[in-house]
């Protein structure tokens, strides 16, 4: 708090004169000056300083700030009707009655262990989201590096998604997570999401090197905008975690490229190893969740067949409370 005030009274219009207002926390952040994310690897403490000594500083100001697109902050039945596609829903409506073969389908297994589907979300979202996005970056409020890797992005949870996504991935993406891969999602290990967006430009990072994520399944959506050149995402090989074998049926991460289009996700084990390969011209924009157990914990030791949830278990609505 005493930070914070330092901050704001930074802000007083004439620092001597006691009757001058004191300014708010959003004008007081757009102030400041963010260290410059350089590091393209091990970036993930890089202005650790600046982030910690500001940190409810920040979070005020997000919260003064006026969205451009007040409803994607807002999950309900408005949200659902809105931005999420119609046959999700209807899929998902079926699997919480115990019949999950429509939501099978609306994923295709491109690689072994990377399902895709351009049916998550609507048109509108996408292009609501990415206008959101632009105001967020065109607030003058500092946003930190989404990862170690990325320096170009925003981290939701910290501009005022989280509610929204912690919601959407209670309805929808953790049991989806845990229906295609009930090897290693169980009763526990997707409660929490971090959520963030990388943005591959020509003027900014053009590549990512090979990696796993943070995670114990990732959803990756691809907002856009329409075309760009190269940006392949490349999955490489993988037997399992390298500690434990995947189970029998499942023994295998495969390797294979993926070009990405607007509007396609990806569903994948975050210990599938991937590299994003450079992007030559244009700019593609990604929004991606990793689920993970609380306090970060990733699992990587599969479960055996008659440990594993069953349908009505991934998607009763209690189960996570």
């Amino acid at each position: 708090m005493a930070r914070r005030l330092g901050v704001l009274m930074a802000c007083v219009a004439g620092a001597m004169d006691s009757v001058a207002p004191a300014c708010t926390a959003l004008e007081a952040a757009r102030k400041l000056t963010a260290p410059k994310a350089t590091l393209k690897k091990n970036g993930e403490f890089e202005g650790g300083d600046f982030w910690e000594e500001h940190e409810d500083l920040l979070r005020s100001a997000w919260r003064e700030r006026v969205p451009l697109h007040a409803e994607l902050y807002e999950y309900g039945p408005a949200f659902e009707r809105e931005y999420l596609h119609p046959q999700l829903r209807d899929a998902v409506q079926k699997a919480r009655l115990g019949q999950e073969k429509d939501a099978h389908e609306l994923f295709e297994e491109i690689i072994p262990g990377v399902f895709a589907t351009d049916l998550l979300f609507t048109a509108q979202f996408r292009e609501e989201f990415r206008r959101e996005l632009d105001a967020i970056n065109g607030s003058g409020i500092p946003t930190r590096r989404p990862n170690g890797m990325n320096r170009y992005g925003v981290i939701l949870d910290e501009v005022g998604f989280e509610k929204m996504l912690e919601q959407l991935c209670d309805a929808y993406l953790r049991p989806l997570a845990a229906m295609l891969f009930p090897e290693l999602v169980g009763a526990r290990d997707a409660d929490e999401h971090y959520a963030f967006t990388v943005n591959y430009d020509t003027e900014g990072d053009t590549e990512l090197a090979k990696h796993g994520d943070a995670s114990v399944v990732t959803i990756n959506l691809c907002l856009g905008p329409d075309s760009w050149e190269g940006s392949t995402l490349r999955f490489f090989e993988s037997g399992g975690s390298g500690m434990y074998a995947l189970p029998k049926g499942n023994d295998s991460a495969g390797a294979g490229d993926v070009n990405f289009r607007a509007g396609m996700a990806l569903i994948h084990r975050g210990q599938h190893q991937h590299q994003a390969q450079e992007l030559t011209s244009g700019q593609r924009v990604n929004l991606v969740i990793w689920l993970h157990a609380k306090d970060g914990v990733v699992r990587i030791a599969p479960y055996a067949p008659d440990e594993q949830l069953t349908a009505a278990q991934r998607w009763s609505p209690h189960r996570f409370l």
